[in-house]
C-alpha cells in the first residue's frame, strides 16, 4: 500500500505522465526506475527458484511493495511469476489498477540480471483483476 501521504502525489504524476507521454513511454520510464530500484536492493546469491522467490519477496516487505510467487507450467513449458498486493495507483493503466506492471518488470528484470539471468518478463492477461502476471523468457 502506498503511504496515504504519497498516495494523492502518486495517483497525480501517475496521471500525468499518461497524459503527456502515453502508456508505452511511462512503462518504458517505469521498467528503467524498476531495474534502479533492484540495483538499490540488491539480492545475496540464491541457488535455486525458490531461493530466489523469498529474497525477492524479503526485499519487497522492506518497502511494503507486495509479494510475488513463481510457478512453473507443464503445458507450456514456462515460468510464471505472480504479483500480489502490490500498491495502486486508483483505476489508473490497464488492466485497471496495474499501472505499476511496468516497474515490476524493471524490478524483477534487474533481480534475475543479479543472478546472471538474461530475461525478459512478457505480461500475460489473467482472469484475476488483482494480480499482475508475468511469463519468463529465459536467454532473451
Amino acid at each position: 500500500m502506498i503511504s496515504p501521504d504519497f498516495s494523492l502525489f502518486i495517483h497525480s504524476l501517475a496521471t500525468e505522465l499518461e497524459l503527456q507521454a502515453g502508456a508505452e513511454e511511462s512503462d518504458a520510464l517505469l521498467y528503467s526506475v524498476g531495474r534502479r530500484m533492484a540495483d538499490r536492493l540488491p539480492l545475496p546469491a540464491c541457488e535455486t527458484t525458490a531461493a530466489f522467490e523469498l529474497e525477492c519477496n524479503a526485499n519487497l516487505a522492506l518497502i511494503g511493495w507486495g509479494q510475488f510467487s513463481l510457478g512453473f507450467d507443464a503445458q507450456k513449458n514456462a515460468l510464471h511469476l505472480s504479483l500480489l498486493d502490490y500498491p495502486r495507483t486508483g483505476a489508473l493503466g490497464k488492466p485497471a489498477g496495474t499501472w505499476l506492471a511496468g516497474f515490476y518488470n524493471g524490478l524483477i528484470t534487474g533481480w534475475f540480471s543479479q543472478m546472471g539471468e538474461t530475461v525478459k518478463l512478457r505480461r500475460v492477461a489473467t482472469s484475476e483483476s488483482l494480480t499482475i502476471t508475468f511469463l519468463v523468457d529465459a536467454g532473451t
